[in-house]
């Protein structure tokens, strides 16, 4: 292959690497918020019916109880994203990723603005072509051919796991993925660490030039003069109010676009990671989740 043919594979798979790490960390941070609100709450709810029934009483919801062994394969789930969703995912954000970037040249001079615009447009593109519809399936061993993968891959035993307890806790889970508050707090986690790769990407702009001088202003009209060239004063007008944007070579971005995607996967401290788990809609999703079966 040539080199240029080569470039262009670096070129789409840097961006496509970076927003796979981005869509990977929103969906763990999510996926891991939820099941241990699930878990507290099913272990909540159990120390309260175990306090106020008695111990005699709690042969009545045989097999309803959260036994260590339920939270552990509950909470094991995650392994399935880790080692099997992320293909799926990947195949996604890189076809929705070689329509978008695939077609600018290598030597394209983007601004910060574009690159935001870039972004968002492979967003779009990942939207229309169904990735929301797909979250059940990459978080989660769906159909018998997946589940039978998932048991065989960590040596388990269906009988020993499907026990009524944790049937329940995937069964809530998987209404809890398919809601709209958990769609909604996922998009708003890819927009904000997009807004902060966008920030971190913008040192590699360099400050853009001065703003042009104007030149002296045009002298009083006298009568019986020409009147002064009004398009040659809109123009200059344009130049100087509009200030000019700094634009780099797309081949220059990529080593940092690359980094970044090191970063949110791999940086400690991780500040990507911190501003997902800290930020108001995941923590209301889990505040949700963990209060939805107290009422009932």
């Amino acid at each position: 292959r040539t080199k240029v043919q080569i470039w262009e594979d670096i070129k789409v798979q840097s961006f496509a690497r970076t927003l796979i790490a981005v869509y990977a960390e929103s969906l763990l941070t999510l996926l891991v918020h939820v099941q241990l609100n699930m878990v507290g709450r099913s272990t909540y709810l159990d120390s309260v019916v175990g306090r106020y029934t008695g111990a005699a009483d709690e042969g009545k919801r045989p097999g309803l109880q959260l036994a260590p062994a339920d939270e552990q394969n509950f909470l094991m789930l995650s392994w399935w994203l880790l080692n099997r969703g992320w293909r799926l995912l990947m195949a996604q954000i890189m076809d929705a990723t070689n329509h978008c970037v695939g077609p600018l040249p290598l030597k394209e001079r983007l601004s910060h603005r574009e690159l935001a615009s870039l972004f968002g447009d492979i967003h779009v593109r990942l939207r229309e072509d169904g990735l929301i519809q797909m979250l059940p399936e990459i978080l989660l061993p769906l159909g018998d051919a997946c589940v039978d993968d998932y048991f065989t891959s960590n040596r388990l035993l269906a009988d020993r796991v499907f026990t009524p307890a944790f049937v329940r806790l995937l069964d809530q889970l998987r209404d809890v993925i398919e809601s709209p508050d958990f769609l909604y707090v996922f998009n708003s986690s890819v927009d904000r660490l997009t807004a902060q790769l966008l920030e971190a990407l913008q040192e590699s702009f360099p400050e853009p030039l001065p703003p042009p001088v104007p030149c002296q202003p045009l002298p009083p009209t006298v009568e019986g003069e020409a009147a002064p060239n009004l398009d040659a004063v809109v123009q200059e007008f344009e130049q100087f109010s509009t200030p000019p944007e700094s634009r780099v070579v797309i081949v220059q971005l990529l080593p940092r676009i690359a980094r970044e995607g090191h970063q949110i996967l791999n940086g400690v401290p991780n500040q990507y990671l911190e501003n997902v788990s800290a930020s108001r809609e995941v923590q209301a999703l889990s505040a949700a989740v963990y209060t939805a079966e107290g009422a009932s």
